[in-house]
């Protein structure tokens, strides 16, 4: 168990490095699709090489679902769209904040559109969390937010949505795909779309802001890294199943919001103000409420070519 744990918190720090490496692209003035397709295609080589190594490459490749995975791509790319956007507009912190909302979004899909039975404790997070985003959009949404903080609030909500979307798809996936499958094709769909995105933006005057930009050697450090990290994170996160059940190292994924703030300060030297500390504060106990509840039902089991993992 102890294995499992350590390797669910190394791929947060992970994810956090990735989100670094995705904000300094955007900040050298590279397009998100451009950062989509960069960071989507070197981690698509790391996974492909871990599954050849793993033995697993064959697991990965077949599929029952193909529109399925389809789906789940388009509200997860989506979703990246949205979040790196978010990432080049707002702080670290306050980014990965709107993100752990999607549980909100999960629970509300699931218990008005899905028709699941939702325990009252997950409405009661619900309600939380939702404190928790108004009080974070009160921060962005004011006068003193500007601009970028108003639409980084509003792209980041967004994401969190499209990431609820892919979460919801992701669980139907898994009664008859391995976790190698929707994993790669995910990976791959990601690295097409933010290609085909590239390759249409000088022909369409709605992309015009994703026209390839030639990145500087500060804007391919932030690439390479935000791929090779992103990458290792997905491999960490998915080999820490191996070793403990997914119920448990669920509040785990709750690092990054601690990793995010220290990272703030760290690089920018800003650290949250006390109306966002709150919101992360609502947010997570929300979250971690809403896992309290399934840590009673039975776990779910991640294979990877007939391989738990």
């Amino acid at each position: 168990m102890f294995t499992g744990i350590l390797l669910k918190t190394l791929s947060t720090l992970a994810f956090t490095a990735m989100a670094l490496g995705v904000r300094d692209a955007a900040q050298n003035n590279v397009p998100v699709a451009e950062i989509v397709f960069f960071r989507s295609l070197i981690a698509l080589l790391i996974l492909f090489a871990w599954l050849a190594a793993s033995r697993a490459l064959s697991g990965a490749l077949a599929t029952k679902r193909p529109l399925g995975h389809l789906g789940r791509g388009l509200s997860g790319v989506a979703g990246m769209f949205a979040n790196f956007t978010a990432l080049a507009l707002l702080p670290l912190a306050d980014a990965t904040a709107y993100f752990y909302a999607s549980p909100i979004f999960v629970t509300l899909i699931a218990g008005i559109f899905l028709r699941e039975r939702v325990h009252a404790s997950r409405w009661l997070a619900v309600l939380i969390g939702f404190g928790g985003v108004l009080a974070m959009l009160s921060e962005h949404l004011g006068d003193a937010g500007g601009a970028d903080a108003r639409f980084g609030a509003g792209i980041a909500l967004f994401g969190a949505l499209c990431a609820a979307l892919s979460i919801v798809q992701t669980r139907r996936l898994a009664q008859v795909e391995t976790t190698g499958a929707i994993v790669f094709y995910f990976t791959c769909l990601c690295t097409v779309f933010g290609g085909l995105v590239l390759a249409l933006a000088p022909f369409v005057a709605a992309l015009g802001a994703q026209v390839w930009v030639t990145p500087g050697a500060n804007a391919w450090m932030g690439m390479i890294a935000a791929g090779a990290t992103g990458g290792v994170a997905q491999i960490l996160a998915t080999s820490s199943y191996r070793h403990a059940d997914a119920s448990l190292l669920a509040a785990f994924d709750y690092l990054s919001l601690v990793w995010a703030l220290l990272a703030s300060f760290a690089v920018d030297g800003v650290f949250p103000s006390a109306t966002v500390l709150f919101g992360v504060a609502a947010i997570s106990i929300a979250g971690l409420l809403a896992l309290s509840e399934r840590r009673f039902q039975k776990p779910q089991e991640f294979v990877i070519s007939n391989k738990n993992v």
